[in-house]
Formats: C-alpha cells, sequence, structure tokens
C-alpha cells in the first residue's frame, strides 16, 4: 500500500504544476464500502486555482493505476479509490513475508546518526515507577530509529557530583558488601546523620570540593561508589529489556574550553554578571527572554564551584558534536523550564539544542506520586508484584507447561503490562495505571497482544506444516475480514513514520491494538484450519503469518516479547 501511495503522489505531482507530495494528503474513507484510499481535493483545488469538478475529472485517470486501482469514484470533495484485492492483497503480504523482522521500516535513517539521551536517575535512588516512563520513552525511540536505519546511540546521564554522593563517599566502608538496597538503606541512615551532626554533613561538602578541584583519590572513590549505585539500578531497567550504549559522567565536564568560549559570547551581549551572592549569573533576557520567572540562570558558587547546569552545558555541547542528525532528549514536563533556559543560554552561542520528548506524570489512585510525601513506588517492588499477579493468570490458563516456563512467561506478562500501559498513552498526557487491569488477557492491554500472538502461534501449530512464502497469483480475498486484516498490515509502515516523527511511541501502540482487534475478528469470521478449499486454507494460513510478523514487530518496538505461548 506503500508503493502504491507513493505511485499515485508521485503521478498527481508530475501532472500538476505548483504542487509537491506534501500537499497531497491520502488517507482511508470512514467505511470499506467507500473504498480502500481517499484523496481530498480541497486544498488542491485551492492551491492550484482549479474548479473541484473540473480537478477531479482531471486527476482520476491519473490515479487509476494499473493493476492496482480497480475503480475510482469521486465522493464530494474526495476521490476515493477501490483496489484489486488479489493483487494488492498478494503485493502486501509477500513484502512482509519477504522482509521478515525488517518490514514496516522505511529505511528513512540510512546514513544518518540519531542520538538519544534519557533516564538519568539520582545514582542515591532506585528507580520508581514514574521515572520509568523516561526510561521506557526512550528505549522505544531507540528502537524506532534503529528499526528506521539510523546509527543509534542511546546515552545515559551520570550525575556523580550531588552531595548524596559525598555521603556515601563518607560511609564507602560499611557499603563494601552491600547489595543495592543496602546501600540505599545506609543512604537515608547516613542523611538522617548528616541533618543531625553539621560536622559529619560538612565531611560529605569537603569531599565534594576535593572532587571538583581535581583530587584523584576522591575522585577514585566517587567513581567506585556510583559504580556501585548504578549497576543496581541498571538491574531494575534492564528487567524492563531497556540498555544503553554510553554511560557519560557528570564530573568530566567541571571544565570545558568550549563552554568558556560561550561565556565570551554572554559577556559580550551584556547578559554575564555576578550577582549579590557573588555568584556567576546568566541574565537570560539579555539574550531575548521575556518572563521574571527563570530569568536567572546560575553557573557558578561564589567560591567557584560549578553548578549542575554549567556542567550540563558543557555536556549538551558535547553531544552536539557527535554529528546525530538527530539529537534528542527525554525529560519530565516539569523541567521545561530549565531546558528552556539551557537552550537559549546555547543557541544564543550558535548551538543547536537538543530536541526534547516531554513527558507527564504516572499517578496512582491517591494522585501524583512524590518523594516527598512518600507515595512512591519503586519499579523493583511493581514488577515483583506485576510478576506474581501474572504468574497466577499464566497457572490458570497454560497448566500443561512446567514451572520454568510458567515464571519466564509471567515475566514477560508482567512486563508487557507495564510498558504498553506506559507508551500507549502520548507522553504529554498523565498515565493513570491499574495493575489489575493492565495484567488482562482481554481488552486493550499488553497481555491481550502477547495471547493475540500466541493465539497466531498455535493456529500454525496445529497445522502442522510449513507455511511456504509462495504467494499464490492471484491470492484468494472472499471476506471483508480478510481484506481489513490486509489494509492494516499495510499501514505498518506509515504508523513507523508517524511515530517516529512525532517521536510519539503511542502510535505503534494503538496501531497494534487496532491489528489486535481486527484479527479478532477474522478469527471468528474467517476458518483457517477448517476450511475445505486448500488454496483459501493456504491463504489464510499465509495472512495469519503476514499479522504475526507485523505484530511482533510492532510489539518489539515497544519492547515487548512474545511466548510461544500463553
Amino acid at each position: 500500500m506503500l508503493d502504491i501511495v507513493k505511485k499515485i503522489k508521485s503521478v498527481l505531482v508530475n501532472n500538476f504544476e505548483g504542487i509537491n507530495e506534501k500537499d497531497i494528503l491520502i488517507s482511508s474513507p470512514p467505511d470499506i464500502k467507500l473504498g480502500d484510499i481517499a484523496i481530498p481535493l480541497f486544498s488542491l483545488s485551492k492551491k492550484l486555482n482549479f474548479p473541484l469538478p473540473d480537478l477531479a475529472e482531471k486527476c482520476i485517470p491519473c490515479v487509476k493505476i494499473e493493476p492496482f486501482v480497480e475503480k475510482v469514484e469521486r465522493v464530494g470533495g474526495y476521490l476515493n479509490l477501490y483496489l484489486n484485492r488479489e493483487i494488492v492483497a498478494r503485493e502486501i503480504i509477500q513484502q512482509v513475508l519477504l522482509q521478515n523482522v525488517q518490514f514496516g521500516s522505511s529505511f528513512s535513517g540510512k546514513g544518518k546518526k540519531a542520538l538519544i539521551e534519557h533516564t538519568s536517575i539520582n545514582p542515591n535512588a532506585s528507580p520508581h515507577v514514574g521515572r520509568a516512563r523516561n526510561a521506557m520513552i526512550g528505549d522505544s525511540l531507540s528502537r524506532l530509529f534503529r528499526f528506521e536505519g539510523y546509527d543509534t546511540e542511546v546515552h545515559y546521564y551520570v550525575n556523580d557530583m550531588g552531595r548524596q554522593i559525598g555521603l556515601l563517599v563518607l560511609i564507602s566502608g560499611e557499603i563494601e558488601n552491600l547489595d543495592f538496597n543496602g546501600i540505599l538503606e545506609a543512604y537515608v541512615r547516613a542523611n538522617q546523620r548528616a541533618e543531625n551532626d553539621p560536622e559529619f554533613a560538612k565531611y560529605g561538602y569537603d569531599l565534594l570540593a576535593k572532587m571538583e578541584q581535581g583530587d584523584e583519590e576522591v575522585r577514585k572513590k566517587f567513581f567506585k561508589v556510583t559504580e556501585m549505585c548504578l549497576k543496581g539500578q541498571l538491574q531494575v531497567l534492564k528487567r524492563l529489556g531497556v540498555e544503553y550504549d554510553f554511560f557519560d559522567r557528570e564530573s568530566d565536564y567541571i571544565e570545558s574550553e568550549e563552554l568558556n568560549k560561550v561565556l565570551e559570547v554572554l559577556k559580550a551581549k551584556g547578559a554575564l554578571f555576578i550577582d549579590e551572592e557573588q555568584r556567576l549569573t546568566v541574565d537570560l533576557s539579555r539574550l531575548g527572554y521575556t518572563q521574571e520567572e527563570g530569568r536567572y540562570f546560575v553557573l557558578r558558587r561564589a567560591n567557584g564551584s560549578s553548578m549542575y547546569g554549567y556542567r550540563d552545558l558543557a555536556y549538551t555541547i558535547y553531544k552536539g558534536h557527535r554529528g546525530a542528525d538527530e539529537d534528542i532528549i527525554i525529560l519530565g514536563e516539569d523541567h521545561k523550564l530549565y531546558l528552556q533556559q539551557i537552550s537559549l543560554i546555547l543557541s544564543s552561542a550558535g548551538y543547536k539544542p537538543p530536541v526534547p520528548v516531554f513527558y507527564s506524570y504516572i499517578l496512582l489512585k491517591e494522585g501524583k506520586m512524590s518523594t516527598r510525601q512518600g507515595n512512591v513506588v519503586l519499579l523493583s517492588d511493581f514488577l515483583d508484584t506485576a510478576s506474581v499477579l501474572a504468574l497466577k493468570r499464566v497457572q490458570e490458563q497454560c497448566k500443561e507447561l512446567s514451572k520454568e516456563e510458567q515464571n519466564l512467561i509471567a515475566e514477560q506478562v508482567a512486563v508487557s503490562a507495564i510498558r504498553f500501559a506506559v507508551l500507549r498513552v502520548t507522553p504529554t498526557k498523565n498515565v493513570i495505571f491499574d495493575i489489575e487491569s493492565a495484567l488482562s488477557f482481554e481488552g486493550d492491554t499488553g497481555p491481550y497482544l502477547q495471547y493475540s500472538c500466541a493465539r497466531i502461534k498455535s493456529i500454525l501449530r496445529k497445522y502442522g506444516k510449513e507455511v511456504h512464502d509462495d504467494i499464490p497469483e492471484p491470492f484468494p480475498v472472499q471476506q471483508n475480514e480478510e481484506w481489513m486484516l490486509v489494509r492494516k498490515i499495510s499501514e505498518f509502515p506509515f504508523t513507523v513514520l508517524n511515530s517516529i516523527e512525532q517521536c510519539n511511541p503511542s502510535i505503534i501502540a494503538g496501531f497494534a491494538l487496532d491489528l489486535a482487534h481486527i484479527f479478532t475478528s477474522f478469527y471468528h469470521t474467517c476458518p483457517v484450519l477448517h476450511v475445505d478449499e486448500e488454496e483459501i486454507k493456504i491463504a489464510r494460513l499465509q495472512l495469519c503469518k503476514a499479522t504475526l510478523q507485523t505484530m511482533q514487530n510492532a510489539l518489539y518496538l515497544l519492547g515487548i516479547s512474545v511466548p510461544e505461548r500463553m
């Protein structure tokens, strides 16, 4: 279908001067009875200054592309195209089976590079469910860019310069042999002690100062402590299937020659000054910033030590030099002002800031999660709870499987439930998570999608023979449900391009749900194994195989694996 749409656009552009492919908006009619492709003519008529009826008459012979388009009708301001089902279905299913795991990719990123930074949790904290949204969005976008052929780098910015790390270094002897949870508990005790003992807290600050001054022994201690914490965090995130290519340490950006050049530009613009607390500060109003809130951005303290924002500017410049065509950062919506400040400073010196993907909150029944209020749900606990609940359901559904297989499927189901419930929501909207509903094998859930795939795998197993990729010509399409399934499969490449253009994995999630629903209708209407004509049986098996491949590709982009059986 993608090729047909490209041909239609190309033909129209070649026949009408003054329009390009972006001017031609192609969609599907709301009802299958109205055809398969709809071309709105309103905007084209206006742009070409051509009366609508005359334009329609001139377009009809252009878009009736043989042998794919069977009939063209004008309905109001639209041209509705009816495709030859047997020819087009054969083309699409053959494309899926030939391209296999690459089906859906238009390879738009070939020869290009993408850099995606996401997550960045304080080392003294375990990932909570809210922060996991950052990781899941970032991971899904990374999969999308790689799928489209981009040379993709995934970066994790390690915050190793905070007071909390200084406290952990102070008690490094007692956390030497502890696991991640033990380290976090030790930090709580150290933090409490710092609040009650100013001298102890001062030692922590002193260590931080030595770290920034380049004391090699202290740097080694900070590195060791943050490595221990980072290892614990990554073990939790790995359960969600999240991985990284680069770990960039904040402490490597204390000094930056290039950032010094930025400061010179700021000084020349009259934006750099020493405030009443003797801190090096940027007055963003001198750079075009119009609000009072966030007008001042502090770079260095009175003692000369750098602020987080200073180091982040240096780090962002470093990322910009990695030669990425797409430089993306995933941030919570509460960081909008901060990124606006960073971007304004960089832009004023001629640097291109990263493109942000902001995400909103995951809500509990009580409301937004808050560290201070103590109602944060740790991701590790959440995964454990989901796995226990999933195991009960898997044991009910798959009694014949071994315990080992049941445990594996339960973990896959738990991960799919969490990832899909989060990723199906547009990043800028809140997620209201209900763990019971998310784990259901019915309804709009990750497990339901996995179950749809398992159902297809069961059909293919019961057939008992290999379903070959030699597609008959013409391909028999008897029912509307078969054709609807073919049409949906054909939309996958568009869906991928749309999702990557908007940096929005929820578009893939919506497609996967639609595909599963349409397959369910096909399953109930069109017998696959219990049909007399062998030709029809083989064709429907091939359609099942193409559906499974498309669904697996979509779920891979969401970070969801597909069990063999459920």
